[in-house]
Parts: structure tokens; sequence; C-alpha cells
């Protein structure tokens, strides 16, 4: 995964969030200071919205990957 890429969240995610869509476009890895790395900022339904790392390990599909 990286940034640009469209990706389908997983329903855990969707409903953790409150999200009205499972489709999120990956925008910005964010810094952190901690053992995870780094988080996720990405625009969901016209939202931004920042997930933890762990969104990697739930392995959602790439429905476009950008070049």
């Amino acid at each position: 995964m990286k940034v640009g890429d469209l990706i389908k969240l997983h329903q855990g995610a969707v409903a953790a969030q409150g999200l009205s869509t499972n489709v999120a476009l990956l925008v910005e890895k964010l810094p952190r200071p901690d053992v995870w790395e780094y988080d996720w900022s990405a625009l969901v339904g016209g939202r931004l919205v920042k997930f933890g790392r762990q969104l990697e390990d739930s392995k959602p599909e790439v429905l476009s990957a950008s070049r």
C-alpha cells in the first residue's frame, strides 16, 4: 500500500469510524514516535480520517494502485 492507492476498507474499520463508505484514498503516511512508526491519513466519504498502521495488517483490497 502506498500514498495514492484507492482501497476497500474492512467492515470493522468502517464501523469503528462511523463511515458511510468502505472506499478510501490513502493521502499521507503520518510519522509516529513509537514502535508503530506511522499512521495513515485517508480520504473517506469526503472526510479526512486517520487510521493506525494496523490498517495494513488487515490487508485491504487495493482497488486502484497509484503509479
